[in-house]
């Protein structure tokens, strides 16, 4: 009986930590605002759950890597070459809110960066990929 309970606590303190998962924060910098995280399955659909309010969306991944990785270099320029975010990704997903127009997007991970420039003018939504091999 008393290990029957023991398990049981167990389990509920393994399941309420899922679902007690931190709201993903929404921050902001010179004006531009982003969130980033997904670390877990529980983050994931809260950042799942945000993602129609910002039209990029960043997916950062490694192959050197088991599971999610955190920590990489976001940047984002606009068209003139002006850094408008620059930021430590929180976790795999990074979604920006930005007007319409071209973007350069750099993201660096241990050392490798990768980079993109894509538009986002007559489209609702800028999916990019970032797969790190380092």
């Amino acid at each position: 009986m008393r290990l029957t309970r023991f398990f049981t606590l167990i389990l509920l303190c393994i399941h309420s930590s899922f679902l007690f998962a931190v709201e993903p924060e929404i921050l902001e910098y010179r004006g531009v605002k982003y969130v980033s995280g997904g670390m877990n399955e529980a983050e994931r659909e809260k950042m799942d759950n945000l993602a129609s309010r910002f039209p990029m969306h960043m997916v950062l991944t490694s192959t050197a890597v088991e599971g999610p990785i955190s920590g990489a270099l976001v940047t984002v320029k606009n068209l003139s070459g002006d850094v408008i975010l620059e930021e430590e990704s929180r976790g795999p997903l990074f979604f920006v809110e930005v007007v319409g127009g071209r973007y350069t997007v750099e993201a660096t991970y241990n050392g490798q960066t990768l980079s993109e420039t894509k538009d986002l003018t007559g489209r609702r939504y800028l999916r990019l990929r970032f797969k790190f091999t380092q």
